[in-house]
């Protein structure tokens, strides 16, 4: 049996986030990532 499991990358819980300069979003550069599984529902059984 074969498991397709969904990750995606977001900014680690430790880290402080900084708004860009002109408010449009997140910066993102020189920040830790780490993976998060997305278990709700989004296994698919092979």
């Amino acid at each position: 049996m074969k498991i397709l499991l969904s990750v995606k990358r977001v900014v680690d819980y430790n880290v402080k986030i900084r708004v860009k300069s002109d408010g449009t979003g997140v910066e993102l550069a020189n920040v830790k990532m780490s993976m998060k599984t997305l278990l709700r529902g989004s296994g698919i059984f092979c």
